[in-house]
């Protein structure tokens, strides 16, 4: 559906020259990848660059994977609204979460050697527990890359006028092309440039808000429209407050940096687990002062249109697309070539995401399905082939996915934590089991990860008297990983101790 049929806004010129630094910018992506490519020598290479990856750069790209256009653009239009800056209680504790990883968690994957984290579940539980999470990472990876592209492309398009699917297309097969090439050392390498651009994009956007504004008067309209808002002491369940918002990013940051390929897979490619861990604290400590600035940068922009009204913002706000906003002031304030320069750390910050994720897919199916049922050993250059073709398939699936959210009227980062719900319920509860020091009986494991999926089509669909809700009124998101996963974990281990309990010593294996 076009935009231009649901949303009246005049398109600001983009240019010549704001259009070729993006264009110079694919092209150099694609460069990086053709250097990388004459380093890959096999499988080992593709997937986890021979775990030799300076530990720096796999930190920066932990950091590219974990941001996305969702970061710059979602986090800014969230910011815009009613929210303010309420969202951002959740970014110290991400300093939980890597303590968490780098003490507890990647010392393990390593000391197991494996590639795929999902063999781990194998290991300690049984490898119908492997399937179930690698099956839900894959489905869950095609619909966020589907996402993650069509956000920038959309923005683009509505503020330039430019067709929003041959940016798509475009976008999708340069990231496919690059990575098909390189492997992870591109990704990763490619991780490192896509993040110098994303990190100056804060410093030119705030510079021109400021200016626009002038240095005191901007806090004081900020503090008159309470936009500068932290935290929401209520209790609702239904809203998303302060303590939700600290518990769900918890539960869902350990099972991004623990369970999630595209994160873990850049555990093996470093040469230790010391470096490693410290690539982990990189990509944390990189993350929190960047999403503080793009809340910011929404916040701010609230205060900016108030002192410079434009019609073409009430419009945005009217349709639903405050993620648009940031894209919009960068054309419409930013000079040419740094309007250039940001919108390419947009597409940046889509294709640092999406690269991983077309690497990590292809590496689950390699190891968690092909090889793992292949009766027949073949080559590594055969295995290397399959990858290789595998990401091409996927990144086929991932413009078709970009293609079909056109015309979506919701907000992307509504749709984004729906799937997200969905597709990657009970998979840290899972997770959680592998880690006890007692083998789980796979039955048991089922149970709780079936359950989880019950547990979580109530709280989405359910009758919610119990909870103390009138019958149309649903939990917040928010919750969902917060109570589906422990259900996931307990109800596996009660059922685990009745069938130990009515057997004896229940095989496990």
């Amino acid at each position: 559906m076009p935009v231009e049929k649901t949303l009246n806004i005049s398109h600001p010129e983009f240019g010549t020259v704001n259009t070729l630094v993006i264009v110079l910018y694919m092209l150099a992506m694609l460069a990086v990848g053709w250097w990388c490519s004459r380093r890959m020598v096999g499988l080992r290479s593709f997937f986890i660059g021979e775990g030799k990856v300076n530990h720096i750069a796999v930190g920066l790209s932990l950091l590219g994977t974990y941001l996305s256009s969702l970061t710059m653009m979602a986090l800014s239009g969230l910011a815009f609204g009613p929210s303010d800056l309420t969202w951002t209680v959740q970014l110290p504790f991400l300093i939980l979460t890597a303590f968490v990883i780098t003490r507890h968690v990647l010392p393990r994957y390593r000391e197991a050697g494996v590639i795929s984290v999902y063999e781990f579940l194998e290991q300690r539980i049984h490898v119908s527990s492997r399937l179930l999470a690698a099956a839900c990472f894959c489905a869950f990876s095609i619909a966020r890359m589907g996402i993650v592209l069509y956000l920038p492309a959309l923005a683009f398009h509505i503020v330039t006028g430019f067709d929003l699917a041959g940016t798509i297309i475009v976008m999708g097969l340069v990231v496919t092309v690059y990575t098909v090439m390189g492997g992870i050392e591109a990704v990763i390498w490619t991780d490192v440039v896509q993040v110098g651009f994303i990190a100056v994009a804060p410093v030119f956007t705030l510079y021109y808000i400021f200016a626009g504004t002038g240095w005191s008067n901007f806090w004081v309209l900020a503090q008159e429209q309470q936009k500068l808002r932290t935290f929401d002491w209520g209790l609702d369940p239904r809203k998303a407050v302060t303590v939700w918002l600290v518990l769900q990013t918890v539960f869902e940051t350990v099972r991004i940096y623990g369970t999630s390929q595209d994160m873990t897979q850049r555990y093996a490619a470093a040469d230790s687990t010391a470096k490693a861990n410290r690539a982990v604290w990189i990509g944390v400590l990189g993350y929190i002062p960047l999403a503080y600035a793009f809340y910011f940068i929404g916040a701010a922009f609230a205060v900016y249109y108030r002192v410079n009204p434009d019609p073409n913002i009430e419009a945005l706000v009217a349709a639903k697309k405050t993620d648009a906003i940031y894209p919009y002031f960068i054309v419409t304030h930013l000079p040419v070539g740094i309007a250039g320069l940001i919108f390419a750390a947009i597409f940046a910050a889509a294709m640092s995401s999406i690269d991983s994720l077309l690497n990590s897919t292809s590496t689950v199916v390699i190891e968690d399905f092909y090889k793992r049922f292949s009766r027949t050993e073949r080559s590594d250059a055969h295995y290397l082939r399959v990858a290789q073709a595998l990401v091409v398939v996927f990144g086929l699936f991932t413009i078709a996915a970009g293609l079909s959210f056109m015309g979506e009227k919701s907000q992307m980062q509504v749709v984004f934590n729906t799937w997200m719900g969905i597709l990657t319920n009970g998979v840290l509860g899972l997770m959680a089991l592998a880690f006890l020091p007692f083998r789980v009986n796979r039955w048991a494991a089922l149970a709780g990860f079936a359950a989880s999926y019950g547990c979580l089509f109530y709280l989405m669909y359910g009758n919610q008297e119990l909870l103390g809700l009138a019958k149309d009124q649903r939990v917040s998101f928010l919750l969902r990983p917060v109570i589906c996963n422990p259900v996931c974990f307990l109800v596996a281990l009660g059922v685990h101790g009745l069938l130990k309990g009515g057997h004896g010593n229940v095989e496990t294996q």
